[in-house]
């Protein structure tokens, strides 16, 4: 999250105001409140730099929403123009998490690389801190498990040598972290970092990372063949992520609850989330009937 250029003038003093809110509601996980106040500074913005900080906010919270090529629209154009260098570490960014998101990871490390470059430029641990913590989630998607927690703590030293209050960035690594220890099947590990996170996002109020620390919680322990506590994580999880509507989550949720439903023989649960993920795809007639043959855990990502 960016500031523009500064014209001391009233508009500059709204567009920062505007941009603070957008930021505080992003932290907290508010992403429809965040994406009015981004959209409202970029109606105020003066001059280039504040229109770019703004579209840069804009992407961001659409990147988080899930939107992930409206995310990234513009965001090119601004790179080739800009020569500041918080603007282009902005854009590197977003662009490599906006094709993170849709699996094109050898695209998304390419403008990683081309993040850190320009993190390396402003000399500030936030954004060294982001650009490692975007690599770990890069390793992370392509499986290279190890790589990724070696990315993820490149990122922390960074966030524990910055000033001001880092547990917003903390707690989403420290949830990043656990779920590459479940990946491992070093589920003790994983569950421990996933309650501390827990506790940091709970401590700080990010609705966000709360409710994948529940996901995640879910599918440890479901792991881990602790049903009853798995199906309590999940439950908390589907509700949290349909108060806010994180629909990724939700859609997660849907499986491991199901999954859990078969494992339990409960078949009124595995019923309930299996057709609810059937009528979110009715291109896929016979999804039901294939979730119920298999076994989850064996397919499902959590973190896209």
């Amino acid at each position: 999250m960016i500031q523009g250029d500064r014209p001391s003038l009233p508009r500059s003093r709204e567009f920062d105001a505007l941009s603070d809110k957008g930021r505080k509601a992003t932290l907290r996980g508010e992403f429809g409140e965040a994406l009015a106040c981004y959209s409202e500074a970029r109606n105020v913005a003066a001059g280039r730099g504040m229109l770019d900080a703004a579209d840069l906010n804009i992407a961001m919270v659409h990147l988080q929403m899930g939107h992930n090529r409206r995310g990234q629209e513009g965001l090119r154009e601004i790179l080739l123009r800009t020569g500041a260098p918080r603007i282009a570490f902005s854009a590197s960014y977003n662009l490599a998490s906006s094709l993170r998101k849709q699996g094109r990871y050898d695209r998304a490390l390419s403008y990683a690389d081309r993040a850190l470059h320009h993190a390396r430029k402003v000399e500030l641990p936030d954004p060294l801190a982001a650009v490692h913590s975007l690599y770990g989630n890069i390793r992370l998607n392509q499986n290279h498990l190890s790589h990724a927690l070696e990315e993820y703590a490149t990122s922390m030293n960074y966030r524990i040598a910055q000033e001001g209050d880092t547990r917003y960035s903390r707690a989403i690594l420290l949830e990043n972290i656990g779920y590459c220890h479940l990946l491992k099947e070093d589920l003790d590990t994983g569950i421990r970092k996933i309650e501390e996170a827990l506790a940091l996002a709970s401590e700080v109020g990010d609705r966000r990372c709360i409710a994948e620390c529940l996901q995640d919680l879910c599918y440890g322990h479901l792991l881990a063949g602790r049903h009853e506590q798995a199906v309590a994580m999940g439950c908390k999880a589907l509700s949290r992520a349909g108060e806010n509507e994180y629909h990724d989550i939700e859609k997660n949720c849907h499986y491991l609850l199901g999954e859990l439903g078969s494992r339990t023989d409960n078949i009124e649960r595995r019923d309930e989330h299996f057709n609810r993920l059937q009528d979110m795809h009715p291109e896929l007639p016979f999804l039901k009937d294939f979730l119920c043959a298999v076994d989850v855990t064996n397919f499902i990502t959590l973190k896209r």
